[in-house]
């Protein structure tokens, strides 16, 4: 990783977590308050929270980790199961944060956050999910997912320079709520020059079999999205993109946590995709700050 990743965030260290075979790569930061764990989604980075870790580190202690798989964390041949990333992340919290933290998981991220809390109550004491898939083991073949892991897959199985990549990445083609011809990534909008760039790298680093195991369904195998929010105990915010926007986060996601778990906050963006804060970071910001300021008051 290039040093200037770290340059713009002063008093940041990166470091290596071994966990057992799999050496787990992350950044913690200065000590200004209780720890806040942010994980990102599939085919990502910890780099990918750069808009929301200057603001959120005034309060809180930032742990950011690349899953296996991804960023500069140990690829595993086939190795992405939904068990396999949530023990690695359960070695990151009782390894490197040492005790209760809040959670903030993008997609993927909030997924295992989820299993965790439901498995192991004691290492998380507040989850934001952010957008992330709660009953739904797949993608609806109408959503755009599909078409969009199959074209970063391929994509990341091939060495390409970082300009190379972000061409790739433009080029892809995306069914598009509304629109019967498939569109490019790169004529939608918050996909400018600038965020290819900043997305081509993730891909670079990413193990083209995180892709495939989400794809074929192996990832999500064990599943049960409804038993994991019934055990879950602690305070949750959902994040919900707009479902006209590509949302993975349904009503019925929405309607079964509201059901199931007994502290639950929802907010709905409805100009937002998918992408949430990569594609503008003040409206979750301040969601994810007024929630944790309930928390923090609650413990008072």
């Amino acid at each position: 990783m290039s040093q200037s990743d770290l340059r713009q965030f002063p008093g940041f260290q990166e470091k290596i977590l071994q966990a057992g075979h799999v050496s787990l790569n992350y950044v913690v930061g200065p000590q200004n308050g209780p720890p806040l764990v942010l994980v990102h989604g599939l085919g990502r980075r910890w780099q990918v929270f750069h808009e929301l870790i200057p603001p959120l580190s005034n309060d809180w202690q930032i742990f950011a980790p690349d899953l296996r798989g991804h960023g500069g964390s140990t690829h595993v041949s086939r190795g992405y199961g939904g068990a396999q990333y949530a023990n690695d992340i359960v070695a990151f919290l009782t390894g490197c944060v040492k005790g209760p933290a809040v959670f903030l998981g993008h997609s993927l991220g909030g997924m295992i956050g989820l299993r965790i809390a439901a498995h192991h109550p004691e290492l998380i004491s507040a989850l934001v999910l952010g957008d992330s898939m709660l009953l739904s083991k797949g993608f609806h073949p109408d959503s755009m997912y599909p078409s969009l892991f199959a074209g970063l897959r391929d994509l990341a199985a091939q060495d390409l320079l970082l300009e190379q990549m972000a061409d790739g990445l433009s080029r892809i083609k995306l069914k598009v709520p509304g629109l019967k011809e498939k569109v490019c990534i790169g004529d939608l909008p918050g996909n400018d020059r600038t965020a290819l760039l900043r997305w081509a790298p993730c891909v670079m680093q990413a193990d083209p079999d995180t892709y495939q195991m989400t794809l074929d369904g192996s990832s999500f195998e064990e599943w049960n999205g409804e038993s994991l929010l019934a055990q879950a105990r602690c305070p949750i915010l959902l994040l919900q993109a707009s479902p006209e926007l590509g949302a993975l986060m349904s009503d019925a996601d929405v309607a079964a946590a509201k059901r199931l778990v007994r502290d639950v906050t929802h907010v709905r963006f409805s100009t937002l995709g998918h992408a949430l804060y990569i594609q503008q970071p003040e409206p979750i910001i301040r969601a994810v700050n007024e929630f944790l300021a309930r928390i923090v008051m609650r413990r008072a």
